[in-house]
């Protein structure tokens, strides 16, 4: 019984305290509205975040090929 208690005491605690949400809550500036909606800034973050995974995904494989360790295999 004293395990429960224990258990569901910090529960209770957090239950109790209320959160302050301001810190999440951002208000757009004129800029970021303009900018999210311009196709050609939303088009080129979309893109630079895909060339950038794929080069990531590129350095990963070099390291692996060059790795004395791990060979690949054509089959």
């Amino acid at each position: 019984m004293i395990r429960l208690l224990f258990l569901l005491f910090p529960l209770l605690l957090i239950a109790q305290v209320p959160f302050d949400m301001s810190a999440y809550e951002t208000k757009k500036s004129e800029a970021n509205l303009q900018a999210s909606k311009n196709v050609k800034v939303t088009c080129r973050l979309v893109c630079d975040k895909k060339v950038y995974k794929e080069q990531k995904i590129s350095d990963a494989i070099e390291f692996y090929k060059k790795s004395k360790d791990y060979k690949f295999n054509r089959d």
